[in-house]
């Protein structure tokens, strides 16, 4: 993390500390981030959005050790300045975890960070960039290979007639050669199979899936996705799709093409449709958000507002969470989303469960 990434980030926010404290604060940066944990991430990204319950003591404690006046109270702009370049580090080193936060707690474009607007459309590239990395094949060396010596071959054809002080010494070479050539076929053998299982595990991974698509039947809610509104479907079919999603940490670059086809399968409505997650959730029965719930109990409800709305109308009651939805995510549930981007949102949301 150069200093002149963090000279660059605070001007654009209008802040203008010395050459002194930015290097105090890039050192105290790299230290937070070569060892932070997930839950770190998850609180800088709530940070990030400007989340006003979150748990900040750990950071101010961090920067607090370079320089003893900093404040919570006083740096809050910086200290939002100083999330988002640490989560662009991390998003950067290609952390899934800090890629999905900052990309879930956008709510598809309808929150905006206060500060450092940049590191929203970082981790959005950086989540295509990474879900097409992850599944390009490696090369898989199938030629094992084993380790030999010509000296030594040569050594113990040259060993003279009972001469047993040099044959012993020989047959110490000879041992050490067989432990070697052991390790290293064992080593060049491993690491062709590691490569063949995550292969054959990403090939596992996208045939499920592509016979789910093909099917057009929910796993979920055991039914055809024909028999669902556009919205119902976007919402099963995201914990669909996230519960196929049984190796990779962001999923295919196609999973959003696969949800659009499986909403293209709902059935068409006779009117406009409605729009607003409130009348979305509510048109499911009690028992079938129950099968909703897939993942839920780690994710933050301000940066997984969709998991929450179904975790509240299935512990509450439908038609009566609206409140306690508001509070938890600080969104109306009348909040509205196109069936698409509604998807998109709550797989990426299961995703960042699993990995926590």
């Amino acid at each position: 993390m150069s200093e002149f990434k963090f000279a660059d980030r605070y001007a654009e926010a209008g802040l203008k500390p010395s050459a002194e404290l930015i290097n105090l604060r890039s050192e105290t940066a790299e230290r937070i981030t070569s060892g932070i944990t997930n839950q770190f991430v998850l609180d800088l990204a709530a940070a990030y959005y400007g989340s006003p319950d979150v748990d900040l003591s750990w950071l101010k404690d961090e920067f607090a050790k370079e320089d003893a006046s900093f404040s919570l109270v006083n740096n809050e702009r910086e200290m939002r300045v100083l999330a988002a370049v640490m989560l662009g580090q991390l998003i950067a080193q290609g952390n899934s975890v800090a890629i999905l936060s900052v990309t879930i707690g956008n709510v598809t474009g309808k929150r905006r960070p206060p500060e450092s607007e940049w590191l929203v459309a970082e981790a959005k590239e950086a989540l295509g960039r990474a879900s097409v990395s992850a599944r390009a094949p490696k090369k898989l060396e199938t030629k094992i290979v084993p380790t030999s010596s010509k000296d030594l071959a040569k050594e113990i054809a040259a060993i003279p007639q009972n001469d047993w002080a040099i044959l012993l010494t020989t047959l110490g070479k000879i041992s050490s050669e067989a432990q070697l050539t052991t390790k290293d076929m064992a080593s060049q053998t491993t690491g062709a199979l590691r490569e063949l299982s995550r292969q054959m595990s990403l090939m596992r991974e996208e045939s499920q899936m592509l016979w789910w698509l093909f099917g057009g039947h929910s796993r979920a809610l055991e039914r055809s996705f024909s028999t669902m509104a556009p919205p119902q479907a976007a919402l099963v079919g995201a914990v669909d799709l996230g519960t196929l999603t049984t190796f990779s940490s962001l999923g295919p670059v196609a999973a959003p093409a696969m949800l659009e086809r499986v909403i293209a399968l709902a059935k068409k409505p006779k009117g406009p449709p409605s729009r607003e997650l409130s009348t979305t959730i509510d048109t499911f029965a009690t028992a079938d958000l129950a099968f909703l719930q897939v993942f839920h109990t780690k994710l933050p409800p301000r940066l997984a507002p969709i998991t929450t709305a179904i975790d509240l109308a299935c512990t509450i009651g439908t038609g009566v969470w609206y409140s306690r939805f508001k509070a938890l995510t600080g969104f109306e549930a009348s909040i509205e989303f196109n069936p698409l981007p509604l998807a998109e949102q709550l797989y990426w949301e299961h995703l960042l469960e699993k990995l926590l």
